[in-house]
């Protein structure tokens, strides 16, 4: 089926359909015109995008398995067969979003101009949503593209969904399932579409699974960022430490000429966000930019908030700093930073949830002495307010 890029604003539920309805073909290009193909030459082809079925059989370098191949528990359900749905789920959006990046109109904007959506924003989150039903059909699902513009859309949307997470589902057989057993989804199909739009390779898909088990606080069990440009899975179940490809993130080491508390603010490398919706918050992004600038290493404004996090955990970053965030920016990174042995915490020093808003991440160890020492600093300067 071939289709050229007029295809995508005429055609968008054709291409939908297309994209959900052959999770296991890849996408590939010959001149301007885009087609999907099962039998691809050998010269073209990528990493094979392998159906569902498939995917627990095989030795993928993505699963963060424990060496002692113990199963990881969240109430009944097994966190391991969760990571690799979600691993899953999130290469076969990839495969969507390497083959349209830097050539999808944009179909839409949300908040303001600046908040973009595509068609293949839509179809990752559709598929997404189609892999993770097929096998957790009781579980609770939400994606950004389901949700209004603005801060209090989304704030509304998290609490919906953590209200219903609750509750007894019924499912096909008759059979309930309690709220121990359910699982919240929560998932941006493309972080950083400014960028995917633009053909950047600076996008990432986000998947955050919490668990409500026994009443407690709303916890993220398993994460994943996967950014497909650069082919980097980086994820994570708690308790079990954070993962890139495969392979176990270290704790960030102590240097020499630092001491235990980590390095000081001085030496750090931080990202600061970039917060489009609203015009305080970009007013209070510019101020703290502005403070910064002359008291770290290096500043940066990497707008992806999945990505920076990810980096965080691997101590690319030191610092990422930013306002008024969803919980399908943060919630995969939240977990990943602190299984790597970061910290995240909000503009009053406290420890982060889902529902928390304005986020400072570092890299551990010693996270926590930078993050004060950090606050202080944007505080000082009237740069938390917006």
């Amino acid at each position: 089926v071939a289709f050229v890029s007029t295809f995508f604003n005429k055609n968008a539920m054709a291409f939908q359909h297309i994209v959900l309805s052959l999770p296991a073909k890849r996408m590939i290009s010959s001149g301007n015109t885009w087609s999907y193909s099962s039998s691809v030459r050998k010269s073209q082809r990528t990493k094979n995008v392998l159906p569902l079925s498939s995917y627990y059989s095989s030795s993928r370098r993505d699963a963060s398995t424990t060496k002692s191949g113990s199963q990881l528990y969240a109430g009944q359900r097994d966190l391991q067969q969760v990571l690799n749905v979600a691993q899953d789920a999130a290469r076969q959006a990839g495969e969507i979003m390497k083959q349209t990046a830097g050539k999808i109109a944009v179909s839409k904007t949300k908040s303001n101009t600046k908040d973009l959506v595509t068609e293949s924003d839509i179809a990752c989150q559709e598929l997404i949503k189609r892999i993770v039903s097929q096998t957790f059909p009781n579980d609770v699902f939400l994606g950004e593209e389901d949700v209004g513009s603005g801060s209090d859309a989304s704030i509304q949307a998290l609490q919906n969904a953590l209200i219903v997470s609750t509750e007894t589902a019924t499912n096909s057989d008759d059979e309930s399932t309690t709220s121990d057993d359910r699982l919240l989804w929560i998932v941006d199909p493309i972080d950083g579409t400014t960028n995917f739009q633009a053909g950047l390779p600076l996008y990432c898909t986000s998947i955050g699974v919490v668990s409500l088990s026994d009443n407690a606080q709303p916890e993220v069990v398993a994460g994943v960022i996967y950014n497909p440009a650069l082919d980097e899975m980086t994820s994570a179940i708690r308790g079990h430490g954070a993962y890139l490809n495969g392979e176990r993130i270290p704790t960030a080491a102590i240097s020499a000429d630092d001491d235990e508390s980590g390095i000081p603010l001085k030496d750090a490398l931080v990202n600061v966000g970039f917060p489009v919706v609203k015009e305080s918050t970009l007013a209070a992004s510019s101020r703290a930019v502005s403070t910064l600038a002359t008291k770290v290493r290096g500043l940066r404004m990497v707008a992806v908030a999945a990505q920076v996090m990810a980096w965080v955990s691997q101590n690319k970053f030191q610092i990422y700093i930013s306002w008024d965030l969803n919980a399908w920016d943060v919630a995969a990174g939240m977990l990943i930073v602190e299984e790597a042995g970061g910290t995240v915490t909000d503009f009053y020093g406290e420890k982060a949830t889902i529902q928390s808003r304005d986020l400072i991440v570092c890299s551990g160890p010693g996270g926590a002495d930078l993050s004060e020492e950090l606050r202080l600093t944007l505080q000082d300067n009237d740069c938390l307010k917006y």
